[in-house]
């Protein structure tokens, strides 16, 4: 193992210098804005393993050019090309391109008697054990972290009476993401998106959690998925490991008791935030290269590092493209929800830029992420208000960030295309979680039909082809 990380280590250093010394290329002229979108879906069926396995391939056979596995066997991530919002239709063109895919997905789905979940957490599956895809490096690295996992790790989460086991890697097949792929001007403009896109994360996520239910039982934790990859993903050790006993109630500031800073990334766990800011793309490979790299295939060292960052914003390199992805949101309940989450995000980003904002400290962002994951608009969280940094509700707070995110999209000649009412819809019922805890209401024992029936009627569980808000 040692001989086999230190020829990836050696490939890596390679592969990222002649990135460095070759970064020119990724030099735009920043009058373009480039977004492609992906989100994860999940195949549904009171059916056996074998049956949803068998519709995931169909589908997926069926669609090839904007469809993959993932690592949950009944996983499919979809895919757009990028589209400039600025020229032609623009966000109209994303749209159509969007909803199109989705309709074709939906359709193979019906022709296989499966649905389709639009939800950021499968309430149905198992968290320990969860089928996975027939791929290598679905069995390896899960499998690496299950044997490394510190074994003192409480890994119960729950804030109600029902406490859910997450104590395995392959949990991360049971959550479904959406993800915000934004094309950056060079390399500094990335790593800057990059820092600003991880503060500016938590406050979408506030109003966007779409992860409560685990085991069909409820967490009463807004948004699970990330907070359950960190946990099983987490190989560090203490010395004083008492420290990892930790139970939800407590979270209020963090579970993560990692140092504000640390210079040298020692102490990191890949999956959340970063111990803190990056200081230019040579620090983010330098954080990148500091994990072991699990699988050997030094030709692909650097795509491997990166494939394995699993931060809520990361830099990913495609052709001459240097692209910031945004990936701590779930996957919505429509498509209309995820726009307006798209179109927010690259509001506010150019807003950040623009008027060369100062970020949140880590140490704040670290409390308004465990807040949005939490508690989501019913938490406090931490917001500019001039030169000044104020601990306020996050209704509240949220609304200054909004004004931001609408300036932001003004300067881009795109705040036509936010839809106020479906945003103020959003704020006025509740995020998705809120909207699919209230439909369950009060039922002590939820039951399979309970959850599908509440899960249709919140458009998560799609059978009749709407994707419409």
């Amino acid at each position: 193992m040692f001989y086999l990380e230190r020829d990836m280590i050696s490939a890596f250093d390679l592969q990222a210098k002649e990135l460095l010394r070759n970064q020119d290329k990724f030099l735009k002229d920043g009058r373009s804005n480039k977004v492609g979108l992906e989100s994860e879906l999940a195949i549904y069926a009171r059916a056996s393993d074998v049956t949803l396995v068998q519709g995931r391939d169909a589908i997926i056979a069926e669609n090839p050019d904007f469809t993959d596995v993932e690592l949950g066997a009944n996983q499919i991530e979809l895919r757009t090309p990028p589209i400039d919002l600025s020229s032609g239709r623009g966000i109209l063109d994303l749209k159509d391109v969007y909803e199109d895919r989705l309709s074709k997905i939906i359709r193979s789905a019906r022709k296989r008697s499966v649905d389709i979940l639009r939800v950021g957490a499968n309430p149905f599956l198992p968290t320990i054990g969860t089928n996975r895809t027939d791929r290598d490096k679905y069995f390896i690295v899960p499998d690496f972290y299950n044997e490394f996992r510190n074994k003192n790790l409480d890994t119960m989460i729950g804030l109600g009476k029902d406490r859910v086991d997450i104590g395995d890697a392959s949990v991360v097949s049971l959550f479904q993401s959406f993800q915000v792929n934004l094309e950056a001007n060079s390399l500094a403009d990335a790593c800057d998106k990059m820092n600003r896109s991880l503060a500016i994360a938590p406050y979408l996520l506030a109003f966007s959690g779409n992860a409560r239910y685990l085991s069909n039982k409820d967490t009463r934790i807004q948004d699970t998925r990330m907070m359950s990859w960190e946990i099983s993903h987490d190989d560090r050790t203490f010395c004083d490991t008492r420290l990892q006993d930790l139970r939800i109630i407590s979270w209020e500031r963090s579970f993560d008791v990692r140092p504000p800073k640390t210079d040298d990334w020692q102490n990191e766990i890949r999956v959340g935030l970063p111990g803190r800011y990056f200081r230019d793309m040579a620090d983010y490979f330098q954080r990148a290269k500091s994990f072991p790299f699990i699988l050997f295939n030094p030709k692909s060292a650097l795509a491997i590092s990166i494939g394995m960052t699993w931060l809520d914003t990361r830099v990913k390199f495609i052709g001459d493209s240097a692209i910031v992805e945004l990936r701590l949101p779930s996957t919505q309940p429509t498509t209309d929800e995820e726009l307006l989450l798209m179109l927010l995000y690259v509001g506010r980003l150019r807003y950040s830029q623009e008027i060369k904002e100062p970020i949140l400290p880590m140490n704040m962002l670290r409390e308004n992420r465990m807040s949005a994951m939490l508690h989501g608009m019913h938490g406090s969280m931490w917001f500019f208000r001039g030169n000044s940094i104020v601990k306020s509700s996050a209704m509240d707070g949220l609304a200054g960030e909004l004004a931001k995110a609408k300036e932001g999209l003004s300067r881009l000649g795109l705040r036509s295309a936010l839809n106020d009412e479906l945003l103020e819809d959003v704020l006025r019922k509740g995020s998705p979680s809120d909207r699919l805890a209230q439909s369950l209401g009060g039922i002590d024992k939820i039951s399979i039909g309970d959850m599908e029936g509440a899960l249709f009627e919140n458009r998560m569980l799609v059978r009749d082809g709407s994707i419409h808000v």
